[in-house]
């Protein structure tokens, strides 16, 4: 029996998948369908828009009806009294303000929430396009070993090599079974993590390869995307909207009353005031109120521009880090097509007994050795971009 034959399906992988794989857009667009830590942030945002809208609402108008019996008790101007406040000094618009900082902070809480979501996906994803990597490799290893002991074990059997041979390879056989299942099991792990992110049930996720997605590589200014910085920022005009608010608790109030003679006047009139409320000493509250809400701005903007340098070192260490691992990835594609031909020359020069067969198993083990260096290399390529997507506040959706 010719060895050779044994040889010819070595580096052909065997492990498939009886469900549709699942994208890494269809894994991102079912976690921001399914998790309920979405549809809170988005109800969040909803509920800011609902009290910016109540903040920045005109003074209400309002209806004083009452009776007063005897006539002499008095009150009874107040019978009925239509009155109407008027906003001269600008309270609404500072509320309002208040209100647009509200939904500020909302809409950054929720960018926040779907790039924590986006990073933790893709990160999981890769795990699991890397245990499937090395779940195939150790799978198509193990065929080899089978291989190579049967191709061994019938020249043992035919009296043309001793038995000390066939043991080297069972050796090496059970090695890799043994590999094989350890990593068949990270892969079942893997993808049952992926499948609780993305809330689905484990049975129906499956991947296919290493995903690929386009980054753009945009320049320091783009920080400002980020979610934490769009918070500060928030929080910076909050503070100033508070303060404007608390400066405004000296101002007058002006209001505009319709008003009717008692019930009691046989002849009943109708006339109009104009009330002014002029608050003359607050003890200082307003005065310190103010000085809260700026100092609170003041703190926020210096966080702010904290914040920024930081991002920006992040931004560039994150982009070197993606740059060295791309290198990476293909520098091992090349190392494994060179490793492919070794083993194919080895396999040849053990058929024509050129080869020992310790050569030929330092051969498929160096193959072996290199898929899962290129597999962890395609891993750091894939966190590195979810990184540098996370370090400039993109969303993979927004950068289609």
């Amino acid at each position: 029996m010719k060895t050779s034959a044994f040889f010819v399906t070595f580096l052909i992988p065997h492990i498939a998948h009886s469900q549709q794989p699942l994208s890494l857009d269809e894994a991102l667009r079912h976690a921001r369908t399914n998790r309920p830590s979405i549809a809170a942030a988005q109800q969040r945002v909803v509920s800011a828009d609902l009290s910016r809208r109540a903040l920045g609402a005109f003074p209400a108008t309002r209806l004083f009806v009452g009776y007063t019996d005897p006539f002499g008790v008095g009150g009874s101007d107040d019978d009925l009294v239509l009155a109407q406040p008027l906003d001269v000094f600008g309270r609404t618009s500072a509320a309002r303000a208040t209100g647009d900082a509200l939904v500020l902070r909302s809409r950054a809480e929720l960018r926040s929430t779907l790039s924590a979501l986006q990073f933790d996906v893709v990160t999981q994803y890769a795990d699991a396009a890397t245990a499937k990597a090395l779940a195939e490799s150790a799978t198509q290893s193990q065929d080899i070993a089978q291989k190579l002991y049967d191709a061994i074990k019938s020249l043992v059997d035919e009296g043309k090599l001793s038995g000390v041979q066939l043991t080297r390879v069972g050796i090496e056989l059970e090695r890799a079974k043994l590999a094989a299942s350890q990593k068949n099991a990270e892969l079942r792990a893997s993808l049952k993590r992926l499948a609780g992110l993305v809330n689905l049930p484990g049975e129906q996720v499956s991947i296919a390869d290493f995903p690929q997605f386009n980054v753009q590589r945009v320049g320091e200014g783009a920080a400002l995307d980020r979610p934490d910085l769009q918070l500060l920022a928030a929080d910076v005009k909050s503070a100033e909207a508070e303060a404007r608010v608390a400066s405004l608790g000296q101002m007058p109030e002006l209001e505009i009353q319709g008003r009717r003679t008692p019930w009691q006047e046989s002849e009943p009139r109708l006339g109009l005031r104009l009330q002014l409320s002029i608050p003359l000493m607050d003890f200082g509250k307003t005065r310190s109120e103010t000085r809260a809400a700026r100092l609170v701005a003041d703190s926020a903007r210096k966080a702010l521009e904290d914040a920024k340098r930081v991002a920006t070192g992040e931004i560039k260490a994150a982009l070197i880090e993606m740059e060295a691992a791309s290198e990476g990835v293909q520098r091992f594609e090349a190392i494994d097509k060179q490793t492919h031909d070794l083993v194919e020359r080895s396999r040849i020069g053990f058929t024509e007994k050129a080869v020992t067969l310790v050569e030929l198993l330092e051969a498929t083990r160096a193959l072996r050795e290199v898929e899962e260096g290129k597999a962890e290399a395609s891993s750091r390529l894939v966190k590195a971009q979810a990184e540098y997507l996370r370090a400039t506040g993109q969303l993979l959706e927004a950068a289609k």
